[in-house]
Parts: structure tokens; sequence; C-alpha cells
């Protein structure tokens, strides 16, 4: 082979074993700072409340048990809308229709017997936005008199997070120069410039449920009382801090 070609091939396999090199170069090694994750919460009294009730039937066929729900239903609709409901704050949450099963009785025969279907269970369910959480308790009075039979709680929480959620993540912002300044001064460094700022994750707000449990099957006695309480709302961030020496 002569001279040039050899040159040539060498060159050749360079250019090729580079970009291979290059991904396999160890990653740069992260800038020294003082990391601190903090979190800002507030608390604050909701202004809307969602309401799940809903209707269950039975009946000897799938037909029957939806032919009793459906009127029933339609019953609930009514009292939600004389409540004042708006009719975008209203929406069919659940439709289930499910068989109900009975297991034979035992017999001498030593094969087992398979279950069998005795009647079906129709279920439809609405969820209920209010929006005035002073009409709350009578809602779900009206709608226990229309014939609900199944309600799974109220939800409270905020037509506008926005505001709480700003003031938490002020909270947050402050708590991190607080933090690095306190680092800093116990390890006898200082804080240098701000390098980076990332919003983490934050807790969910916690929102309190009411307890419905002992809703009433008819509309007779004093309206039922509800208590809001507050809304915890979160925000988390995640600062690094340059250190001055």
């Amino acid at each position: 082979m002569s001279k040039t070609k050899k040159a040539l091939l060498i060159a050749a396999l360079a250019a090729l074993s580079a970009p291979v090199q290059a991904q396999t170069a160890a990653p740069l090694a992260p800038a020294e700072g003082i990391v601190i994750r903090t979190e800002g919460e507030v608390r604050v009294k909701p202004d809307l409340a969602t309401i799940q009730a809903g209707i269950v039937s039975e009946g000897k066929t799938a037909a029957e048990a939806l032919a009793k729900n459906t009127p029933a239903l339609a019953k609930l609709v009514e009292a939600v809308k004389a409540a004042g409901i708006a009719g975008g704050d209203v929406r069919t949450s659940q439709v289930a229709l499910v068989p109900r099963m009975t297991q034979p009785s035992a017999s001498s025969s030593p094969q087992p017997r398979a279950p069998k279907i005795d009647g079906y269970e129709a279920r439809t369910g609405l969820t209920v936005i209010v929006r005035d959480i002073a009409k709350a308790g009578p809602l779900i009075d009206a709608l226990a008199a229309a014939g609900a039979n199944e309600m799974s709680g109220i939800i409270f929480g905020l037509a506008n997070e926005d505001t709480a959620k700003d003031a938490a993540r002020q909270k947050a912002a402050e708590a991190a120069r607080a933090r690095a300044s306190l680092y800093a001064d116990k390890l006898g460094v200082k804080v240098g410039e701000l390098v980076s700022i990332v919003e983490a994750e934050a807790e969910p707000p916690i929102r309190p449920m009411g307890d419905v449990r002992a809703y009433r099957m008819a509309a007779a006695g004093a309206p039922m009382a509800v208590e809001p309480g507050e809304i915890t709302v979160s925000a988390a961030l995640r600062t690094v801090w340059r250190i001055e020496k």
C-alpha cells in the first residue's frame, strides 16, 4: 500500500471514530452552588363546592332497571335546575349497569354450580358545581327529596386558584433566599448570584370534603349544615445560588 493511500485510510478511520468518542465522553460535572428546595403555603376559604349524587335502581332485567333509573335521574336534574344551578355546572358523571349475581345453594352433586344472574342494578350519577356555598346544604336536601339514594361527598374548591397560587409562590421565593443565606452563613461562605430557578411539583391542594353519610332520604327536618373549612394551596421552588468564598 502506498503512503498516500495509507494516510487517507488513517484519516477516514479517525473521522468515523470521532462521533463515537464524543458520545461516550463523560458528562460535564454540575456547576458548584447552593441548591435549595422550598415550599410556600397559603390557606384560603373555598368559594365553590362540588356535589356528587345519583340514583341506584334494581330490576329483574337490564331494561327494567334502566326504565326505573331514567325518570328518577330526570327528577334530580329538575331539582338542580330549580336550585338555580347553571346548566354548564351539571354533568352526568356515572353510568353503570351491573348484574346482580347469586350463588346456588350447595347440593349433593360433586360439580360446583356457577353463579346465576338474579337481576340488574342501574347506577347513574350527577356532578354538580355549586358556586354559592350557602346553597350546598339546601341542594343536598333537595336532591334527597327528589329521590337521590347515593351520595359520595362534597369537595370544596376555588373558582380561581391563581391568586392563592401566586401568594404561595411568593412565600417559596422568600424562603429560598433566606435558607440559602442560612446555610452559607453557617458554612463560612457567601451567597452569590442566582443561577437557576425551577418551579417544582408541589403537593396538590388539600381540598376538604364534607361528610354526607347522614344525608336525608326526605326533605324533613332542618336544612343540612355545610362547613367548608379552608383549602391549603402550595407551591414548590428549586433554586441554585453561586458560592462566593
